[in-house]
């Protein structure tokens, strides 16, 4: 995004305030997600066409992401004599008028009675276009286990979607969910933070998660959920699961304003709260970073640590039994 505004030859000394002020008016215009809905365009294009088709820019809290990093950009340069001051000293995007606590919401116990009582996870004709009619089949595919892993774990969609099959493993003993980006660019973790590794808690191992990833390695298969696609414009496995699942909350009769995919992970954040876990393990279990250097050093929480804390998300009105299984021994 700054190749494109300021353009791939700027020297960096050249970069000054009106360069800075002008990467702020763009990102209070640039919509959310603006490569994937506006293939081909640059930022500041994609940015025009969004303003004049009305479309909503992207949280004030994303564009502050990226005016930071840029912040940090800058501060690197003095550092190394290419740059005299930061240009973006003192700037801001703002905030959004809609508070923190109101742009998205975990799921009710309600709206989670319904995804999980669904046909989908009862009794269905399959798990493609037959997923909400009722019949005999409870398929464990992807379509059942991407939302039960991230309300268990606190993943994103992607971070699921693209799991490979060694992503299961065991780190100290203890089985886990390994989340990291490759070398190849095919899989994608958000942020630094977004590497880690989540312990499986005990409920998803009720369900069969470790049988599933067995059976998936007799198969010979690669990917944890290889009937998975990606969209053909931006390559993402969520982008096309995003689209299914939405028509799933419709069909089981759990679509609520403020609620998405997303709302998985606020479960899990709620969760780990009610467990009265430290800040440094939450962190850990979420992918979260608190941005303080501290952080970066040591190795981080053990495995078995984080083991004993997952234990403790629980959803007490939810009830998953029926989506048990035999365990192996």
């Amino acid at each position: 995004m700054f190749e494109e505004l300021f353009g791939a030859d700027r020297d960096v000394s050249q970069i000054k305030r009106a360069d800075a002020a002008e990467l702020v008016n763009l990102l209070v215009r640039l919509p959310a997600s603006a490569t994937k809905r506006f293939p081909g365009l640059t930022a500041p294009q994609a940015a025009d066409v969004a303003a004049k088709a009305g479309a909503a820019p992207m949280t004030r809290l994303t564009a502050s992401s990226y005016l930071s990093a840029f912040s940090t950009l800058m501060g690197f340069a003095i550092a190394r004599g290419l740059q005299a001051d930061n240009p973006t000293a003192g700037l801001s995007v703002g905030i959004d008028g809609v508070a923190a606590k109101d742009r998205r919401h975990p799921f009710s116990a309600e709206q989670l009675i319904k995804l999980f009582s669904a046909p989908l996870y009862t009794g269905c004709l399959n798990d493609e276009a037959g997923y909400a009619r009722v019949g005999t089949q409870v398929i464990r595919r992807g379509r059942f286990w991407v939302p039960l892993i991230s309300l268990f774990t606190g993943m994103r969609m992607n971070e699921i979607c693209q799991l490979l099959v060694r992503d299961i493993a065991q780190l100290d003993g203890v089985d886990v969910i390994i989340v990291a980006a490759d070398d190849a660019g095919v899989k994608r973790v958000k942020t630094a933070a977004g590497e880690r590794f989540v312990p499986i808690h005990p409920e998803l191992k009720r369900c069969g998660l470790l049988q599933y990833r067995d059976a998936a390695i007799a198969r010979g298969e690669t990917r944890l959920f290889p009937e998975l696609t990606a969209a053909k414009s931006s390559g993402y496995l969520s982008d096309n699961f995003s689209k299914w699942f939405a028509n799933f909350l419709r069909s089981c009769e759990a679509a609520e304003p403020r609620t998405s995919f997303h709302s998985f992970r606020h479960n899990y954040r709620d969760a780990l709260r009610e467990a009265d876990i430290s800040a440094e393990r939450v962190r850990a279990l979420g992918g979260w970073s608190s941005g303080r250097t501290e952080d970066d050093y040591g190795s981080g929480l053990r495995a078995s640590t984080l083991d004993r804390e997952i234990e403790k998300v629980r959803y007490e009105k939810l009830d998953l039994s029926h989506l048990h299984v035999p365990q192996n021994g």
